[in-house]
């Protein structure tokens, strides 16, 4: 390093050798000052902005299987993806669920598992301005909070909703309860439209028959 070549260090030897020592310590300390915390290999710097700050949904969807076959290949195929994201508190922190998720992504494709919280902040960051993002919610309670918090969800695919006791069956893959009727009809308010279907090949079914069919039996239930 520069000190070493200082002019001054080459006057008269010390027959000690101290100064010869603290000239070869010098260094390492100002070495060791450098490599304290170095940033994270691949890391985006805070503030940086990608494309036009804006995080691109190329589909969100309501799937109580969350990431499967049916997503990993055909919604994935139709709607080219480059990070799938999966939203749920509980299984963010469950770290098989949450492994077993990551690695079930397509080729090419990266899986990431975040609480609801994480997702409403990556949505404000302009970091992932450059991303086209297949949103995956476990109940439509998830994606709620979601949207409440800022995420810019026009459009929910609701593709599985499994059947639990209190629940009544609307189609082959939907069931809900009084809970979900209500979710469903305050996100319809807040003018999120529905595209019910499990995979692209199928037909699209009406949302408000559902609702109507789940609110009848559920009056039956009583």
């Amino acid at each position: 390093m520069a000190y070493n070549n200082n002019n001054k260090n080459k006057k008269k030897p010390n027959r000690k050798g101290h100064k010869s020592s603290y000239q070869s310590n010098a260094p390492k300390k100002e070495e060791a000052v450098k490599a304290e915390k170095p940033a994270p290999a691949g890391a985006i710097p805070e503030g940086t902005v990608l494309g036009d700050g804006h995080i691109k949904y190329v589909l969100a969807r309501v799937d109580t299987r969350l990431l499967h076959g049916q997503v990993a290949t055909t919604w994935t195929k139709s709607t080219q993806p480059t990070r799938i994201i999966v939203v749920s508190d509980a299984v963010s922190q469950d770290a098989l669920r949450k492994q077993m998720i990551e690695q079930a992504a397509p080729p090419g494709v990266k899986a990431n598992v975040v609480p609801v919280k994480k997702m409403i902040e990556v949505a404000k960051d302009p970091r992932f301005g450059a991303t086209k993002a297949l949103l995956l919610f476990e109940t439509p309670q998830d994606a709620l909070r979601a949207i409440e918090g800022g995420v810019d969800i026009k459009e929910l695919n609701i593709g599985s909703m499994a059947h639990s006791v209190g629940k009544v069956v609307v189609n082959k893959a939907i069931a809900m309860d009084q809970k979900d009727v209500e979710t469903l009809e305050k996100l319809k308010e807040m003018g999120v439209t529905f595209d019910v279907r499990k995979v692209p090949a199928d037909s699209k079914e009406n949302m408000d028959s559902l609702l109507k069919k789940a609110k009848t039996e559920l009056q039956n239930m009583k």
